[in-house]
């Protein structure tokens, strides 16, 4: 059974009638990267470095939504809807989600090249100078989270000098926006959240 599902279904079907909560948001981010292998956390700091959870959010080459999916992005993985489908919150973590599990799997599970893959393409190898601060930004997310970061910042070997502002997402150079998140709060949140709804689970099931 997939967790929360009284949560992702009212959202994925009625995604026109009001602005997600982001605490809802960030739940469906963290529920759809743990299906697919890889932490909530890392799912979580990508969508904050991309678009800090505006899923209204377009890019500048013409990335979408939360996540910053380019359209051909979520093709080449199956999805075969309009922009604005791809807008749709639930629809735009998924195909989101999906290819940044793609990449934590190309990477060997390392951060640094797990996001660099996700902004730059599956396929990128090296780091540019844009990446690396994308995978700063990603890191200091994680840091105020507490999620325990190993190893270093690679360097850069190509690309513009460090200082321009990082794009990234979903195998394209998104947005970046700063988090002023209560992470504590956050939390206690999320837990409250979770516990609701396992809790309905259990009446359901009985």
């Amino acid at each position: 059974m997939r967790l929360l599902p009284a949560l992702l279904l009212p959202l994925a079907a009625t995604p026109a009638l009001a602005t997600p909560d982001p605490v809802d948001l960030r739940v469906m981010v963290r529920t759809e990267a743990v299906h697919r292998g890889l932490p909530g956390e890392i799912a979580d700091a990508v969508a904050t470095v991309e678009s800090n959870y505006r899923v209204s959010a377009l890019g500048d080459v013409g990335e979408i939504g939360l996540m910053q999916v380019l359209p051909s992005t979520a093709r080449m993985l199956g999805f075969s809807g309009t922009n604005a489908e791809l807008s749709d919150p639930a629809t735009n973590i998924r195909y989101g989600v999906d290819y940044l599990a793609g990449a934590w799997k190309l990477a060997n599970e390392d951060v640094c090249t797990a996001v660099m893959k996700y902004r730059a393409g599956h396929g990128e190898t090296r780091f540019s100078h844009k990446s690396v601060a994308y995978c700063v930004r990603v890191r200091e997310v994680l840091a105020a989270q507490g999620y325990p970061l190993r190893g270093e910042v690679p360097k850069a070997t190509f690309g513009a000098p460090a200082g321009v502002v990082a794009r990234g997402g979903g195998g394209k150079a998104g947005k970046s926006g700063g988090s002023r998140m209560n992470w504590a709060a956050y939390d206690r949140r999320i837990r409250s959240i979770q516990s609701q709804i396992t809790s309905a689970n259990l009446t359901i099931m009985r």
